[in-house]
């Protein structure tokens, strides 16, 4: 604890992966006396407050059926740059002044802000408020180094990774120009914008497990590896028909796409149903924001909305799902494999990572998923006890990590050498 408790503004944005993780980090800065506050869209206040975590909203609200139609339009983007194009224009910079002036309101009496890398508009705020900012990086890979390629865990030597780095630079520069000169209009900015994300000068938090997600002897001074960030699951007790479900049918394939799918809920509903039915395993399918569901579906295929990731997760011989840095570690966590359909943005480098680790098989893209496709990856998991095997010894190294007390630690250590008072 720092010699006086600290108001801490937690200024995010995204879909649940990016919300999760700043929940689990609020709740214990109160544990530990601070006084902390969430910044961000409206339509997270509800899983904030549900956790004690005062919020102020930022922007105008937004529907879950807008969010799945953004998502289906980026969808069909084979451009990476032009997929982020179409989410920094249509959701950070949507009624960007609003967002603006909101954030100003909310963070007028806080002492820190620690914010997303992607949260451009919020860290604006601060900035021009002149509060110290602590950046959050949730995947390492966008950090550059020698040792791999740009969001993949390849290493074709110094020369090469750092070529590939600059090329990537080159590629998103266009891009990092128009964030820039939206904030200018904003009133200036002093931000430094590169390769789609912001980061504080002084301190950055890297809210990622090492385990999975390598970090290297190159990394610059101002970062600092707390772990994950993991949000505790309440006590759950199953209901009954998931109950008889799991006895009669052991060790089921789960399926959790999460926020991903956009429209495409019945499509990739099919799609699943049919791999299951080829490699005849059974298999419990969470609904999520695609609405995955089918009123005629086998005996053997449960549908199920909110289950908690933690305990689900233990009950499967693995886990179909897009990647995302949360869905990714309560996976890990739960010590089963990984079958991995990527979307967009880092979820590729998740997905490599697993693999890496041996606990996933090669992804697959969703623009090339089909049946064929899942049922393959789906048969070398099942087929090779390796990948359960080995995802069971991670397991406890997984577990082990206190991400957010980390965190704590390093935010205070901050608040101390700018001599807060």
């Amino acid at each position: 604890m720092t010699h006086r408790p600290l108001h801490i503004a937690l200024s995010t944005v995204g879909s649940t992966g990016d919300i999760q993780p700043f929940i689990a980090l609020g709740k214990t800065l109160m544990a530990a006396g601070h006084q902390v506050k969430a910044i961000t869209h409206p339509f997270h206040r509800d899983r904030f407050e549900a956790h004690g975590i005062p919020f102020h909203g930022c922007g105008p609200e937004v529907e879950l059926e807008e969010l799945n139609a953004l998502l289906s339009r980026m969808l069909l983007r084979v451009n990476p740059i032009k997929q982020l194009r179409m989410l920094m224009e249509e959701a950070f910079f949507e009624d960007f002044r609003q967002y603006f002036e909101d954030a100003k309101a909310g963070l007028a009496d806080v002492d820190l802000v620690v914010g997303h890398m992607v949260d451009f508009v919020g860290q604006e705020a601060a900035s021009q408020l002149g509060k110290p900012r602590i950046g959050v990086v949730l995947a390492p890979g966008a950090i550059p180094t020698q040792y791999n390629f740009p969001m993949l865990p390849v290493d074709w030597g110094p020369r090469w990774n750092k070529f590939a780095w600059w090329v990537m630079g080159i590629l998103m520069g266009r891009l990092d120009h128009d964030i820039i000169a939206r904030l200018r209009m904003l009133g200036g900015t002093q931000q430094h914008i590169s390769r789609y994300h912001t980061l504080s000068p002084d301190l950055n938090l890297i809210a990622s497990s090492p385990i999975l997600t390598p970090i290297y002897p190159d990394l610059p001074d101002q970062f600092n590896v707390t772990g994950a960030w993991i949000l505790p699951e309440p006590s759950f007790t199953p209901p009954p028909d998931l109950v008889a479900f799991l006895e009669k049918y052991p060790r089921p394939v789960v399926v959790s796409f999460g926020s991903m799918g956009g429209e495409k809920g019945p499509e990739l509903t099919k799609t699943v149903l049919e791999a299951l039915e080829k490699v005849g395993a059974a298999g419990i399918i969470q609904s999520g924001y695609a609405g995955l569901f089918e009123e005629n579906a086998p005996e053997n295929v449960h549908f199920a909305e909110y289950v908690p990731h933690g305990w689900l997760f233990e009950q499967g011989s693995c886990v179909v799902h897009h990647g995302g840095a949360g869905t990714t570690m309560a996976a890990c966590r739960a010590g089963v494999p990984s079958v991995v359909v990527t979307f967009i943005a880092d979820q590729p480098y998740f997905a490599s990572n697993l693999r890496r680790l041996g606990i996933a098989p090669k992804m697959t893209w969703f623009r090339w998923l089909n049946a064929d496709v899942l049922a393959e990856r789906l048969r070398e998991v099942l087929n090779q006890p390796t990948f359960f095997q080995t995802a069971q010894q991670l397991r406890p190294q997984f577990r082990a990590e206190k991400g957010t007390e980390r965190a704590v630690e390093a935010i205070e250590n901050f608040a101390r050498s700018i001599n807060f008072n």
